[in-house]
């Protein structure tokens, strides 16, 4: 039971999953969730045990985020009650994700995200993702906490071609990457780091611009899969990626330029001082950054 193994829901479904148990005092039946969730491919619908199956399917993930339980044989409840919206699901299943030890079967959903992340780093750029769908899947799992496997058995793998399109659904709409038609997924986190950098802004007392290096471990707290993460560390090792320094990975550079230039926040430049970090070199007016202003959005609202 997880969200990589039970791979026939969406989040979207899980979330109307728990919207539906909130609006009946949360716990329904099997037959009972069939019934209110009867689904669909093509404007057919499913029946007999292909129905039961994506149901359960769909069930087996919500367990494995821990939003339901089950108290009886084929009954099932809330854990808590229902995000108020769907943003709201988003932003406590990736708080989720990113509190679970490395030993839980839903690690692999962001540890992947940090291999693509160092993988994208140590190749120079995004060019590895016109891989075919195996390969791509053979060099993320590659670059991902090694597990007691047999790596010839592309089944018994951390992550393969199988477990890619249910963790390229997760990552879209956890806001960490945008679909491509070549390469299936592009990493670029800007929605998920902005939203992250609203909850740093709200927990702050001042409106000061915060140093690079603090900006950068508070997010790499609350994003451990980003440049000084644990799970981006843990890839760094994998991959044997030179140490970053001062640098900024080409992955986060893309999204905090993004986010500077939508003025959602302010990336403050002094000169070409030794103390700042360099971003990934592109045509951009930004190259370095010192410290970063939070509040630029409310500022200039």
């Amino acid at each position: 039971m997880s969200l990589l193994s039970d791979t026939n829901h969406s989040p979207q479904r899980i979330y109307a999953l728990l919207r539906l148990l909130d609006a009946q005092d949360g716990q329904l039946g099997f037959d009972a969730i069939r019934t209110w969730l009867k689904p669909t491919i093509r404007g057919i619908e499913q029946k007999g045990s292909e129905e039961d199956t994506n149901i359960r399917q769909l069930l087996g993930a919500a367990a494995s985020l821990g939003v339901i339980d089950s108290p009886a044989q084929n009954q099932y409840r809330l854990t808590a009650p229902a995000p108020a919206t769907i943003e709201d699901f988003a932003d406590s299943a990736h708080a989720r994700l990113v509190g679970l030890d490395m030993d839980h079967p839903d690690s692999i959903v962001l540890e992947a995200y940090a291999a693509m992340v160092v993988l994208t780093e140590a190749e120079q750029g995004t060019k590895w993702l016109d891989l075919n769908g195996k390969d791509r899947a053979a060099k993320i799992n590659a670059a991902v906490l090694a597990a007691a496997v047999d790596e010839d058995d592309d089944e018994k793998k951390r992550f393969n071609s199988t477990k890619s399109p249910p963790w390229k659904r997760w990552m879209i709409f956890l806001g960490l990457g945008v679909p491509m038609p070549r390469s299936d997924l592009y990493p670029y986190p800007a929605q998920r780091l902005s939203r992250e950098i609203a909850a740093i802004r709200a927990e702050r007392s001042v409106s000061a611009p915060l140093p690079f290096e603090d900006f950068l471990t508070k997010i790499a707290e609350r994003m451990p899969y980003l440049d000084g993460g644990r799970l981006f560390a843990a890839s760094v090792e994998r991959a044997k990626l030179p140490p970053l320094g001062r640098r900024v990975s080409r992955v986060v550079s893309g999204s905090l330029r993004d986010l500077h230039d939508d003025d959602r926040i302010e990336l403050n430049v002094i000169g070409d001082s030794k103390d700042a970090y360099q971003l990934a070199l592109e045509p951009h007016p930004v190259s370095s950054v010192m410290a970063v202003t939070l509040e630029r959005q409310a500022r200039n609202g």
